[in-house]
């Protein structure tokens, strides 16, 4: 017995030596994806090397494939000894982005964007440079409107590239930002929207470096709503903004979203919250269950909505950085996985607190037993787990969005996943904490972590 428990403590030492490890380096060093940045880029054309268009069989008007094509068709031929195919033309390569900031379909969208922003009165005009479309508003009101998508490319939230589009005066200040579109949790949109983010933006100058607040909560979304207008202002900079914006200079330009220092209070909260259920000391009667339960549905879930879930171990993989918040708190949630087994889902999670409240009002008579047995429903939710993290890890991230704690604590009414999200949790008067039970990949994986650092072999 004392030789399990002294191997069980050796276990758990190691884990968190490789956590602790794991944490500081991607801490200090960013995810292991980056997208390097080209400084400068100088190419040599002569009679003999020069891109052209050859015959009328190429993709577009402008020459230019897609790299996913030529990776489909080829060049008519491969490394397998195969039948020669039909030869293509040959014209330049880039990827569907590229591609797409230069076709009819950019320009009828970005035209039908700044209308819809406008109004449908407005008076605009499609213009283009040789790289992008653009908009120039011809109503009084002096403004050019440029959108990110086939531009701005390497940048990601969440769940993927955020696409934005700008109003820029010509006076040279940034007149507003909006989100056109992305992949993003849809609550964490209408939180962006609610406190003001966008509205932080206005006035700023292109040129020189400026700094908004990130909105606690979609920390990811609203950095890289930032970095997507610092690469959309940077790249028109020359053409068309340089003729159209009147400034006294012209200074590199860079807009940074950074969390204010509320941060550390909403950790500290948090960290007090883990330190409560880790403690073994401290009796945990049941009117501090409810007490610790309503604080952290009310403070982390409505207040922050900062969903922590599975995907947040997997941001490094993926080539998407996390802010200080999200990493501590990803620390303390694995570190009670190996120390407190579970303490994230026992005492932190507002998702699974709130099906604790409901049941506390709920009479006895009313939940019933599942079909399953538990050790069936452990398995499906370790498969639905592995599922969704292969998923995400091969590229679906919208898959991210599996988890409905953003859907409920973001109150969109507008949106159907709030009503998914209270059937969901309404569903534990009938079968308790069924969604912590059987759907939950979070604590699948983090119920994993526990059961490896503390496993003990059965005896013969």
């Amino acid at each position: 017995m004392v030789s399990t428990f002294v191997r069980n403590e050796k276990y758990k030492l190691l884990a968190t030596l490789i956590i602790a490890s794991f944490f500081l380096f991607f801490w200090i060093k960013g995810p292991l994806q980056q997208t390097l940045e080209i400084i400068n880029l100088e190419t040599e054309e002569t009679e003999y090397a020069k891109p052209i268009m050859v015959g009328e069989k190429s993709i577009n008007q402008d020459g230019y494939g897609t790299v996913e094509d030529q990776e489909t068709h080829g060049y008519g031929h491969g490394l397998i000894l195969d039948k020669k195919g039909e030869e293509h033309d040959f014209a330049m390569l880039g990827n569907d982005e590229e591609a797409f900031s230069k076709s009819e379909e950019a320009a009828e969208k970005v035209l039908a964007h700044a209308r819809e922003l406008l109004g449908k009165d407005a008076e605009l005009e499609l213009k283009a440079t040789s790289e992008m479309y653009y908009v120039a508003a011809n109503d009084g009101s002096n403004m050019l409107y440029i959108e990110s998508r086939g531009i701005v490319q390497g940048i990601r939230g969440y769940a993927g590239p955020v696409h934005i589009g700008l109003f820029v005066s010509e006076g040279g200040t940034i007149r507003s930002v909006h989100h056109i579109s992305s992949k993003e949790t849809e609550s964490y949109l209408q939180k962006i929207q609610r406190t003001g983010f966008y509205a932080q933006f206005e006035d700023i100058k292109i040129s020189g470096e400026h700094e908004v607040d990130a909105v606690s909560g979609a920390t990811l979304t609203t950095e890289a709503i930032a970095e997507t207008a610092t690469a959309l202002i940077s790249f028109s900079s020359d053409e068309p903004l340089a003729n159209f914006a009147t400034l006294d200079s012209i200074d590199a330009f860079s807009v940074e979203a950074k969390l204010t220092w509320w941060w550390i209070l909403h950790i500290s909260v948090i960290f007090l919250i883990f330190l409560y259920g880790y403690l073994k000391r401290i009796k945990k009667s049941k009117r501090a269950i409810i007490i610790l339960s309503a604080l952290s549905v009310l403070y982390i879930g409505f207040f922050l909505n900062n969903s922590f879930t599975y995907i947040s171990f997997i941001h490094p993989f993926v080539g998407t950085s996390v802010s200080s918040l999200v990493g501590l708190y990803a620390l303390f949630t694995l570190l009670g996985a190996i120390w407190g087994k579970n303490t994230y889902c026992k005492y932190v999670c507002p998702f699974g607190n709130v099906q604790r409240l409901i049941l506390q009002i709920t009479p006895k008579k009313a939940t019933a037993k599942f079909p399953l047995s538990n050790k069936w429903i452990k398995r499906a939710r370790g498969a639905i787990t592995v599922v969704l993290i292969v998923g995400v890890l091969i590229g679906l991230r919208n898959w991210s969005n599996y988890e409905l704690f953003p859907d409920l604590f973001g109150l969109d009414f507008a949106s159907a996943w709030l009503f998914v999200s209270l059937a969901t949790v309404l569903m534990t008067i009938r079968y308790p904490m069924i969604w912590c039970r059987l759907l939950c990949p979070t604590g699948s994986v983090l119920d994993f972590i526990s059961d490896v650092v503390n496993y003990k072999p059965k005896r013969r």
